[in-house]
């Protein structure tokens, strides 16, 4: 499949790992010339009432910085980049923001288990079982 300008954007879930800036080259490849690259960042907030806690001014600048690190590293790719950060469960965001532009192609690093949360599946291996649109998971 060849996503270009005139389909829809590629969304691509960028926190600044190794695995995450591949992420952001394989979907400024899918992108392709003039097309949109949607990058999302977001500050794990855990808990029900996740969107109602409070995010530190740190933890904001953090997520500032690493936006522009994403835009800073697809500027010479010739694509549209838009930066989307968010505080929340990761994979819920990233499936927001993809349902909102109708990405049909979601990135992610593959990223590491959690040592304090064993059961947990990384983000890129979670999105790929569930997220109802296709899914490119960097190593």
């Amino acid at each position: 499949m060849v996503v270009g300008a005139s389909s829809t954007p590629v969304v691509v879930a960028y926190d600044g790992s190794p695995a995450a800036g591949r992420a952001l080259a394989y979907a400024a490849d899918l992108a392709e010339p003039n097309g949109t690259v949607v990058v999302v960042n977001v500050i794990e907030v855990s808990g029900v009432s996740a969107r109602l806690e409070t995010v530190s001014a740190a933890e904001r600048a953090r997520q500032r910085q690493r936006l522009r690190e994403a835009r800073g590293i697809l500027s010479n790719r010739h694509v549209a980049v838009r930066t989307v950060p968010s505080a929340g469960d990761a994979y819920t965001e990233v499936l927001a923001a993809a349902a909102e532009c109708d990405a049909r192609v979601i990135v992610a690093g593959r990223g590491k288990r959690d040592a304090r949360h064993p059961f947990h599946r990384p983000l890129g291996l979670r999105l790929a079982r569930g997220a109802g649109r296709d899914v490119l998971v960097a190593a």
